[in-house]
């Protein structure tokens, strides 16, 4: 009887420790600033990246519905439409380069 309740009472307390590490799984940093009262200040650069996404989206939406009230034949639109597409992919992979390559200095800069 004795082995059945030292039993009972390791399987309730794996299943306490599994709902505890699940819960503190999803804690984070803003969580306990709530808990006693503070919020952390978001920065100034990641509100900046923010508008300009919204931004780019909102370029990107309006050049799209540019293109399709157009008056061009269904042909010539699609042809434009997939050059602006091979333009954009490049011009991303440009700039996909550049950061990557200033990324890669500045790590050689930090280490030297």
């Amino acid at each position: 009887m004795h082995s059945i309740t030292k039993s009972a009472l390791a399987l309730g307390s794996t299943i306490a420790a599994s709902s505890a590490a699940n819960a503190l799984r999803h804690f984070t940093a803003d969580d306990a600033l709530a808990m006693v009262g503070l919020a952390r200040r978001h920065g100034g650069l990641e509100r900046t990246l923010s508008a300009i996404g919204l931004v780019a989206i909102g370029a990107a939406v309006g050049a799209g519905v540019a293109l399709v009230f157009a008056p061009t034949s269904g042909d010539k639109l699609r042809a434009r439409i997939a050059d602006g597409v091979d333009d954009a992919k490049g011009r991303l992979h440009d700039a996909a380069n550049s950061v990557g390559h200033t990324g890669s200095s500045n790590r050689s800069n930090v280490h030297s």
